[in-house]
């Protein structure tokens, strides 16, 4: 699995629409709607619901999102040993 994939799904977490976050971003919608396909496909959960209003976040989600950010911090945080 690719990390752009999982930042992707952070992104359209936060904008709760893959059109808001196509705008801010220099990708194709279907992209981002494959990109999340896939991660949906790779853990065998519904990540999210899409209707006529956007997109609805399942409860799922919020542990993919956890999991995201706090790898995210730790990547920040990463001092290697001189």
């Amino acid at each position: 699995m690719k990390w752009k994939k999982l930042n992707r799904f952070s992104s359209i977490v936060r904008f709760k629409s893959i059109c808001k976050v196509v705008r801010f971003r220099d990708l194709s919608k279907s992209t981002w709607s494959r990109d999340m396909a896939d991660l949906e496909q790779n853990f065998d959960v519904k990540l999210v619901f899409r209707d006529y209003n956007g997109i609805k976040l399942t409860e799922k989600r919020n542990f993919l999102l956890q999991t995201i950010n706090s790898f995210k911090e730790k990547l920040n945080n990463f001092k290697p040993n001189s």
